[in-house]
């Protein structure tokens, strides 16, 4: 049933029912014939449980009140409902289930709605026959709310449905507390918007500016522990562990273009060594990059706010910096307060503003 503002879908368990009641009334013969025999309990307490566990299943998607509604009913008027807000949906599937009776695979479904934090609510608990109608509703679900035609049900399709939910849901989380992402601001001089993406479940905020871009290599620092060393078995493993780093903030390849081909920095400098391991395909322009007035600033935040070996709650998150073809980017993780941003922002600016006398056109 659909019109302009809804649309709703009903889910009758008449088998079982059916089934209930036809052992509900042979408890009742059978009581006639014998009294209370063992065949008498047996037969109406299994037609009263058949019963009592088919509930009904009434969905409604209201776009007025903006709520995915769940409303499950039984034949001794229980009524439970629960609500889901359009806004926490990252997308509706059929997932599937396979059990192995008599050496044949027989397939079960079910409809779940997947949240932007990543939890999967399903319709019903269990699983049942019938693939075709339980699509059909969860595809016109999907169009209705806005979420989209097809859900990639595969594993790592499922996976990317996951960490575009996280995304959003980071993105929300930030945008709470300071304001819309992709509104463009400007801080002495420097155009710059925040960016959130996912690390796994946490969350991470990205200060990005276009105002100064590499010739079309990049420079990658991320934080380190200090004092840990950057050679020996560190050296070997460090482009492997940059690469998956790049990934985990995630930068892409037009971010940091032909990182098979890029290696790690060697010394710059004591106070920015201290703190901080550099990854680069652009040797020259990098050490341009990381001039006196550049460092400076970096050192001073791993001073004040040193990585520690093991994080505990209150200690500094991991800060690492791109210096790409798209622009400056300083990333960190979880979410951020405004004071936060502020100081994110003085540091970003600073990564852009100290590129103007190096930078060439």
């Amino acid at each position: 049933m659909q019109n302009q503002n809804t649309i709703t879908f009903r889910n009758i368990p008449f088998v079982s029912w059916l089934i209930g009641l036809v052992f509900l009334g042979g408890g009742i013969y059978f009581f006639e014939l014998q009294g209370f025999s063992l065949i008498t309990i047996l037969f109406g307490t299994t037609g009263l449980v058949l019963l009592l566990a088919a509930w009904g299943l009434t969905i409604t998607a209201d776009r007025n009140t903006r709520i995915l509604r769940l409303q499950y009913w039984s034949l001794y008027f229980l009524r439970r409902t629960r609500e889901i807000p359009f806004d926490e949906i990252a997308s509706i599937r059929v997932d599937s289930m396979r059990s192995a009776t008599d050496d044949q695979h027989s397939p079960s479904y079910r409809i779940e709605a997947i949240r932007k934090d990543g939890s999967v609510i399903p319709f019903r608990t269990a699983y049942s026959s019938g693939s075709s109608s339980k699509q059909k509703i969860a595809d016109q679900l999907r169009a209705f709310i806005g979420l989209g035609e097809t859900f990639d049900e595969s594993p790592a399709g499922f996976m990317r449905a996951i960490n575009q939910a996280a995304t959003l849901e980071a993105a929300r989380q930030q945008e709470a507390q300071t304001g819309p992402n992709e509104q463009e601001r400007i801080t002495n001089g420097v155009h710059w918007k925040l960016q959130s993406t996912a690390l796994g479940a946490s969350p991470v905020t990205r200060w990005h500016s276009p105002d100064f871009k590499t010739r079309g290599g990049f420079l990658f620092l991320a934080q380190k522990v200090p004092g840990q060393s950057t050679g020996g078995f560190m050296a070997a493993i460090g482009k492997a562990l940059f690469q998956q780093s790049i990934s985990m903030y995630g930068f892409t390849a037009d971010d940091a273009p032909n990182v098979s081909q890029a290696e790690m920095l060697t010394s710059v400098s004591p106070q920015l060594d201290s703190h901080f391991m550099a990854f680069t395909n652009i040797q020259a322009e990098a050490r341009q990059i990381l001039n006196p007035w550049m460092q400076h600033p970096l050192a001073d935040w791993g001073q004040r706010y040193p990585l520690k070996q093991f994080q505990t709650k209150g200690s500094a998150a991991q800060l690492v910096v791109l210096f790409s073809p798209n622009g400056v980017y300083v990333a960190t993780l979880g979410t951020l307060q405004p004071d936060q941003v502020e100081e994110l922002t003085d540091l970003g600016v600073e990564m852009v503003k100290t590129q103007d006398a190096t930078q060439t056109t």
